[in-house]
């Protein structure tokens, strides 16, 4: 009887304690003894650490803000509260090399909705831009729900573009607390996505000069961002064929699942009942969360990079998803403004290839390139150096 006594009141202890698995937020200062895979790209050792933490919220639901939704092949994605990182092995043993080395935040893509689990379309990018000398950190952030198109119920009710964005914004504190301790910068911060990853991106890095546009947003922008890029992220959602059909009568009409799931996806994001009102009016609603709203002569540059289906650009030329006037409104907004960017517009491309195809020429090579550009403008330095036993293979 004395011992089980003893046993409940030390569970009694526990739980007065807190959670028996309490999250806690990676410390990158002992980054180095943590266990990682091996990997190799453009003859660079790379070191990629998976599932770290940049938050004491773990995805349980449980936990009320996030959750674990199902990926696609049926796998999990950690939602809001996990990180990856690709460095290059020769890092690790330079200090002098690590405060040199600037930082690139990936987002994924998936229409704000769909579990791609932080990088699975854009392993090679990211690991190519490590070997050419970034920090390399693909994080996740809170999904809409699993798949619109499956029809799957999100165990968060209104997960909204505010709640993305604030997601990114504790990564932001997290790197200004973490770096330092790493031996990072703090002064060369860079950020980019893909599809819904590119317009979170293209938001947060210009609403740090443009503070107030965003409906219900406020940010605290712990970090300066340097540079934004943009891997086809709509920058206008209410643009183009999609939307023209989402937000007419006819389209509420269709009994198609994808159509509906679209519809009611944009409600949820925006936080506004869509449907019930009329296509301009909610077009209007979608207008505030474009990008270019942001742009101001003091936005920090970008590098963007967009697809064609077709091999010439017509007025309802697309990708299949992003409209090609998304790319030429924006390049215009950065003209007007006087912001520094470079942009390329693909053709014969198709949405989801930009950031695949990573050799001759295409979308992912010529992002590592103007990236390492950028970086050697503005930051100085080169790619890190390829391993001996890379160099004799």
């Amino acid at each position: 009887m004395k011992n089980r006594t003893m046993a409940l009141v030390s569970l009694a202890a526990v739980f007065a304690a807190g959670p028996l698995c309490a999250l806690q937020p990676t410390d990158l200062a002992k980054l180095g003894k943590l266990k990682h895979g091996t990997e190799n790209s453009l003859g660079v050792q790379l070191r990629v650490y998976r599932d770290l933490a940049y938050s004491t919220r773990d995805d349980q639901p449980d936990e009320g803000k996030g959750y674990v939704s199902r990926g696609r092949g049926n796998g999990k994605h950690r939602s809001g509260t996990y990180f990856d990182v690709y460095a290059a092995d020769s890092l690790f043993a330079s200090q002098a090399a690590r405060a040199k080395t600037p930082v690139f935040l990936f987002l994924h893509g998936g229409s704000w909705s769909q579990a791609y689990d932080k990088d699975v379309a854009c392993h090679e990018l990211l690991r190519r831009l490590a070997a050419k000398g970034y920090f390399v950190l693909s994080m996740n952030y809170q999904l809409q729900n699993d798949s619109v198109e499956a029809g799957a119920q999100t165990k968060r009710e209104k997960a909204t573009f505010g709640d993305m964005l604030a997601d990114i914004d504790a990564m932001v504190t997290y790197l200004k607390k973490s770096l330092p301790a790493a031996g990072l910068p703090t002064d060369r911060i860079v950020i980019g996505g893909e599809s819904a990853g590119g317009h979170l991106a293209m938001c947060y890095a210009w609403d740090q000069d443009s503070p107030g546009v965003l409906p219900k947003v406020k940010l605290r922008h712990d970090l300066r961002i340097s540079c934004v890029t943009s891997i086809v992220g709509p920058t206008d959602l209410s643009e183009g064929r999609l939307a023209e059909f989402l937000f007419s009568g006819f389209g509420r009409m269709i009994p198609i699942p994808q159509v509906q799931g679209m519809g009611k996806l944009m409600c949820w994001l925006t936080d506004t009942d869509l449907m019930s009102m009329e296509g301009e009016a909610a077009k209007a609603v979608i207008r505030k969360w474009a990008p270019s709203n942001l742009v101001k002569k003091s936005s920090c540059p970008a590098i963007l990079a967009y697809a064609c289906e077709g091999a010439s650009v017509a007025p309802d030329s697309t990708d299949a998803i992003v409209p090609v006037s998304n790319f030429v409104s924006l390049t215009n907004k950065l003209s007007t403004a006087g912001v520094s960017y470079d942009a390329k517009l693909f053709m014969n491309t198709k949405h989801w290839e930009v950031a695949t195809n990573c050799d001759k020429g295409q979308g992912g090579e010529w992002l590592v390139e103007r990236l390492e550009a950028f970086k050697a403008k503005r930051f100085g330095g080169g790619a890190a150096k390829p391993s001996p036993k890379a160099q004799k293979k």
